[in-house]
C-alpha cells in the first residue's frame, strides 16, 4: 500500500537554552541499548510518499482496513511500527494502538496510541516517551502532535540527559510548540527542577531548537565577593540580524548598585568587531557614576590592506579592582586607544597608527606616563637572496609623540641593511652591515638643548653557527649539536643630547642574547664590541620529530666598555654577560620539567631562577609545582593540582605563596562532583584582589545540567586559568 503522506518525525532536539551557541559538547547517560532499525530495503530519502508493510489484512471499500498483523510505515529514514491498526475510511483516518514504536537514526518513540489523519496531514501520539542518542537523552509526553504546516506540538512534556530511574534534574513544560521550518520552539509554564526542588520557572519562552539564535534571556549567573558582595545578573540576547546582535546584562550587586552591561557583535564580509559598555550609576560604596567603553574592530580592506581599532576606557583608575573578579583584570596598569592601518606583501610591511594610552596606575607621576604618537608612520621591508645574492632590509619609521607634561617633538629613523648569507653542509655564516640613523624635532626644548639633534651609526656583524646530528642507538632518537656565535660592533656615539621617548633596556635572557642592540626601541643605540655565544643540544624522536630533551647555555663577551646608557644609568665595564641555560625534558608521556637559570659572572650569585615540574594524565588528573626567584623582587613557590579522589568526587586546589613577602598571592581549594547527567563545583578562593596588594575573597557554586546548561557562577573558567593544564568539563 503506497499513499502520499506527511513527514513522520515525531522527535526532534528538545535542550533548554535561549542563547545563540548550542553546548560544544553534549554529554548524558547511556539511554541503553539502540534498537535496531528495521531493514525494509533501500531508502530513497527524496520520496516524499510512503510505504506500508504489513501481513494480513481486512480490506473494506466502504469502511476502510483492519491490519492484524503487525504493521510498518516507512518515510525516508523513519519506520513507524504498530502490532496491529486500522484504517477508518470515512474519517481518513489511521488508528495504531498497543506499543507503537518509531526509530531513525537519531530518535526512539514510543507510546501508548497514535493517529494519522490523511485529510490533514497531521499525526498524533499519546501517552509517548522519546529517546534521543545524539545528546544522549529521553523525555516524555503526554502527547505529540504534528500538522501539515511542519509545526511539532508537545503537551506535558519532561525531559532530562540522567538514566532511567534517576530523575536527578527534569525540564517541565506544559507545552512545547515547535516549528520545524523556521527552527524555533515556544515553551509555556516551563520549570528545571533538581533533585524534586524547582529552581527555574518561566510562564513563557521561545528559544532554538537548531544552531539559529534567538532574541531572549540566558541563564542567570549568582556569586559572591568582598568587594562587591551578592551579586546577581541575567542576560538578555538580542538577534537583530544574521549577521549583528546584541547583549544586555542588567547586573546586581549587593554592596555596588544596580550596573548596566551590554555588548554588540557585528560581522559583514571583510569586517568585523565587538563593541562593549558598562555603566554603574552612583556606586554605593563611594557615589561616582562608574563606566567601561570598549571597541575592537578589524577591517580587510582588499590587497594586503587592514585597518584595526582597539580602543577601551573606564571611569576611574579603580574600575577593575573594584568591579572585576580576575587576577588578569585587576591586574592592569594601561588601557590601549589605537586606530591603526597596515600592508602586507611578501617583501614590505607599512603601518600607520595613532596611539594612546589610558593610565591606571596612580602611582606614576606625569613624565613617566607613556606618550602619545599621533601619528605614527613605519616601513619594513626585507628580500633575501636579491641583488647579487645579497639579503637587503629596510626599517624605517617617522612618529610624532605627545604628551602633557614633559619634552614632545617628533623623530625619524632610517636603517638599511645588507647581509651576505652563507652555507655549506650544515655550517652558516652571514656577515652584515647596517646604517642606524635617527634624527629628531624637538617642539619644546630646555634651555640650552638643541632641538634637532640627530645620530648616525654604523651596526657590523658576523653571524655563524653549525648544526651537527647523530643517531642514539637502539632507539630511534636523533641528538644535535648547534653552536652559534655572533660578533657584532657598534661604534660609540655620544646620545646624552637625544630625548627618551620609548626606549628601554629589557632585561636580559636568551632572546636578548642575540640581538645586537640591547636597548628596545631607537632612542639609543648601544656601543659595544661582543661575541655573543650560544650551544643549543636537543633529543627527538628520528621518525616524529618529537623532542624529549632540549637545553642552552649561552654568555656574552665584551671587548670594550660600553658608554651609552638610559637617562640615570651607569656605564658599564665588564668582560661578560651572565651566563644563561635553559631546559626542557618531557619524560615520558606524562611528565615534563622545565628550568631556567641565570648566573651573575660578577656577582657570583644566582640572579633568576625558575623550576617547574607538571604530571598530567589527563585534563581532570593535573599535578603542578613551580618554583621562581629574581633577586630582590621574587621568591615564590606555586603548587596546583586537580585529581579524581573516588569514581564521582575530584578535588582541585592551588597555592601560589611569596616567600620574599611571606604572603599567600593566590589559594584556592575545591570539591567537584560528576555523574553522567549533572555535576556540582564548589571553589573558595583568596586572591590579590589589587595593584596596592589588598585581597578579596570568594566563593563560587555552579551547578551543571549536562545536556542542558550551567547554572551558578563559571568556576570552571576560574579552575582552568589557575591550574595549568586542567580542563573543566
Amino acid at each position: 500500500m503506497r499513499r502520499l503522506l506527511p513527514v513522520l518525525a515525531c522527535c526532534c532536539s528538545i535542550a533548554w537554552a535561549a542563547d545563540a551557541p548550542r553546548p560544544a559538547a553534549l554529554q548524558g547517560c547511556p539511554v541503553g541499548p539502540v534498537p535496531e532499525m528495521p531493514d525494509l530495503g533501500p531508502v530513497d530519502t527524496g520520496d516524499p510518499r510512503i510505504d506500508v508493510f504489513t501481513g494480513r489484512a481486512e480490506m473494506d471499500l466502504q469502511q476502510g482496513a483492519l491490519f492484524n498483523d503487525e504493521i510498518r510505515i516507512r518515510r525516508g529514514e523513519g519506520v513507524l511500527t504498530a502490532p496491529n491498526g486500522r484504517f477508518e475510511r470515512q474519517s481518513g483516518r489511521f488508528l495504531l494502538e498497543n506499543g507503537l514504536q518509531y526509530r531513525n537514526p537519531q530518535s526512539a518513540v514510543s507510546g501508548r496510541r497514535a493517529i494519522f489523519d490523511t485529510r490533514s496531514n497531521s499525526l498524533e501520539i499519546e501517552g509517548a516517551s522519546f529517546d534521543l542518542f545524539t545528546v544522549p537523552s529521553r523525555g516524555s509526553a503526554g502527547a505529540i502532535a504534528v500538522d501539515q504546516g511542519e509545526v511539532l506540538k508537545l503537551r506535558d512534556v519532561t525531559y532530562t540527559t540522567c538514566a532511567r530511574g534517576h530523575e536527578d534534574w527534569l525540564l517541565r513544560a506544559s507545552q512545547i510548540r515547535i516549528d520545524r521550518e523556521s527552527g524555533m520552539a515556544t515553551a509555556r509554564n516551563a520549570r528545571l527542577e533538581f533533585k524534586g526542588v524547582p529552581i527555574l520557572y518561566t510562564p513563557w519562552i521561545t528559544y532554538p531548537v537548531t544552531n539559529e539564535r534567538m532574541s531572549g534571556f540566558l541563564l542567570p549567573a549568582i556569586g559572591r565577593s568582598e568587594t562587591r558582595g551578592v551579586e546577581f545578573q541575567i542576560p538578555y540576547y538580542l538577534n537583530l540580524a544574521p549577521n549583528y546582535d546584541a547583549t544586555l546584562t542588567p547586573r546586581y550587586m549587593d554592596r555596588r548598585g544596580l550596573e548596566l552591561l551590554g555588548e554588540f557583535r557585528y560581522l559583514w564580509p571583510g569586517h568585523k568587531g565587538e563593541a562593549e559598555a558598562e555603566y554603574l550609576p552612583s556606586d554605593k560604596v563611594n557615589g561616582d557614576n562608574r563606566y567601561l567603553l570598549g571597541l575592537d574592530h578589524q577591517s580587510l580592506l582588499g590587497r594586503g590592506w587592514r585597518a584595526t581599532v582597539d580602543a577601551r576606557t573606564v571611569s576611574d583608575s579603580n574600575y577593575f579592582e573594584d568591579l572585576y573578579g580576575s587576577t588578569a583584570a585587576t591586574s592592569q596598569t594601561h588601557l590601549l586607544r589605537e586606530l591603526s592601518v597596515e600592508y602586507f606583501d611578501n617583501v614590505w610591511s607599512l603601518l600607520g597608527r595613532v596611539q594612546n594610552y589610558q593610565t591606571l596606575d596612580e602611582s606614576l607621576t606625569a613624565t613617566e606616563k607613556p606618550y602619545r604618537r599621533v601619528p605614527q608612520l613605519a616601513a619594513s621591508g626585507y628580500l633575501p637572496r636579491g641583488a647579487l645574492g645579497l639579503d637587503w632590509s629596510f626599517d624605517g619609521e617617522l612618529v610624532m609623540f605627545d604628551r602633557n607634561e614633559g619634552l614632545r617633538g617628533s623623530r625619524l629613523h632610517l636603517s638599511p641593511g645588507v647581509a651576505l648569507p652563507l652555507d655549506y653542509r650544515g655550517l652558516w655564516l652571514k656577515p652584515a652591515v647596517a646604517v642606524e640613523y635617527t634624527a629628531y624635532s624637538i617642539h619644546n626644548p630646555a634651555p640650552g638643548q638643541h632641538d634637532g639633534p640627530s645620530r648616525t651609526t654604523p651596526i657590523v656583524s658576523i653571524d655563524m653557527g653549525a648544526a651537527f646530528e647523530r643517531g642514539v642507538r637502539g632507539n630511534g632518537w636523533l641528538q644535535t649539536l648547534e653552536p652559534r656565535a655572533q660578533f657584532v660592533h657598534i661604534p660609540y656615539r655620544d646620545q646624552a643630547d637625544l630625548p627618551v621617548f620609548d626606549t628601554l633596556q629589557p632585561d636580559f635572557n636568551l632572546v636578548q642574547l642575540f640581538r645586537k642592540n640591547r636597548f628596545l626601541g631607537y632612542d639609543r643605540v648601544g656601543d659595544t664590541d661582543q661575541l655573543n655565544l650560544g650551544l643549543t643540544s636537543r633529543v627527538l624522536d628520528a621518525a616524529s620529530g618529537t623532542e624529549y630533551l632540549t637545553a642552552t647555555i649561552g654568555q656574552t663577551r665584551f671587548f670594550s666598555k660600553q658608554d651609552v646608557t638610559l637617562p640615570g644609568g651607569n656605564p658599564v665595564d665588564s668582560n661578560a654577560s651572565d651566563w644563561l641555560a635553559e631546559m626542557g625534558v618531557t619524560f615520558n608521556r606524562y611528565w615534563k620539567m622545565n628550568a631556567g637559570y641565570q648566573w651573575g659572572a660578577e656577582s657570583s650569585k644566582t640572579q633568576r631562577a625558575q623550576l617547574a615540574l607538571q604530571y598530567r594524565r589527563d585534563g581532570q588528573r593535573v599535578v603542578n609545582a613551580a618554583y621562581r626567584y629574581r633577586r630582590d623582587s621574587l621568591d615564590e613557590v606555586d603548587v596546583s593540582a586537580a585529581w579524581p579522589i573516588s569514581s564521582r568526587w575530584s578535588a582541585v586546589g592551588r597555592y601560589d605563596y611569596s616567600l620574599r613577602d611571606n604572603e599567600v598571592l593566590e589559594r584556592f581549594v575545591g570539591l567537584e562532583y560528576q555523574n553522567c547527567c549533572w555535576g556540582f563545583r564548589v571553589v573558595y578562593r583568596d586572591y590579590i584582589a589589587s595593584r596596592s596588594g589588598d585581597s578579596d575573597t570568594a566563593i563560587a557554586l555552579q551547578l551543571i545540567l549536562k545536556g542542558l546548561t550551567n547554572v551558578g557562577d563559571p568556576a570552571g573558567r576560574q579552575l582552568e586559568r589557575g591550574i595549568l593544564g586542567y580542563e573543566a568539563d
